[in-house]
């Protein structure tokens, strides 16, 4: 029984290591992770912080297209009314004219979104990095807590061994002493016998017998200590 202890013993020691061992592989893990969720943290914050940059040049682009374009129509009405001199009559607009102004009109915003295509591209790339970022970063935090719900088990798991450790320290003590006041009982009637059987009488102590036989000696102030209730005692010789 107490080899089987000891074997038991030994063996939640073991796997008290391994899952020691395991507490800390996760324990790394979990720093990695929380190294990731930084890094992914910093990437979000800037791409939070270049995404208005990239609107205030949108906006920036706007503006000198609008500038640009004003600038143009200023530049060919100048031209008009130098290289056109004024007729006296005011002669009727032209057909062709009048048809070519609503695509001349339908043209310029195309052009203004042919210019600001590469642009658009840009914020739109990295609006979806934001969102692959975002994805991401739950990824990592359903991972974190997953490792966090195998910490608390390895945890409970632990603290079910030491419990168990316990117990089984405890069963050891409990054999140990139940052994120990087994052995020690016999010999020490062993050596009461053997003391009362090779002791002499002295006229200051007798013996007291059971069955003719010396078990137990009295003491200095004649006091039997044999504990059978049939003893035959022979009375010691007195001063």
């Amino acid at each position: 029984m107490l080899l089987l202890l000891l074997l038991l013993l030994l063996l939640l020691l073991l796997l008290l290591l391994l899952l020691l061992l395991l507490l800390l592989l996760l324990l790394l893990l979990l720093l990695l992770q929380l190294l990731l969720l930084l890094l992914l943290l910093l990437l979000l914050l800037l791409l939070l912080l270049l995404l208005p940059l990239l609107l205030l040049l949108l906006l920036l682009l706007l503006l000198l297209l609008l500038l640009l374009l004003l600038l143009l129509l200023l530049l060919l009405l100048q031209v008009l009314l130098l290289l056109v001199p004024p007729p006296p009559p005011p002669p009727p607009p032209p057909l062709l004219l009048l048809l070519l102004l609503p695509l001349l009109l339908l043209l310029l915003p195309l052009l203004l979104l042919l210019l600001l295509l590469p642009l658009l591209l840009l914020l739109l790339l990295l609006l979806l990095l934001l969102l692959l970022l975002l994805l991401l970063l739950l990824l990592l935090l359903l991972l974190l807590l997953l490792l966090l719900l195998l910490l608390l088990l390895l945890l409970l798991l632990l603290l079910l061994l030491l419990l168990l450790l316990l117990l089984l320290l405890l069963l050891l003590l409990l054999l140990h002493t139940t052994t120990t006041t087994t052995t020690t009982i016999p010999s020490d009637k062993k050596r009461i016998h053997t003391m009362a059987a090779t002791t002499t009488y002295s006229p200051y102590r007798g013996a007291c017998m059971f069955y003719k036989q010396p078990l137990f000696l009295w003491d200095f102030n004649h006091n039997c200590s044999c504990l059978s209730p049939t003893h035959i005692f022979r009375s010691p010789v007195m001063k």
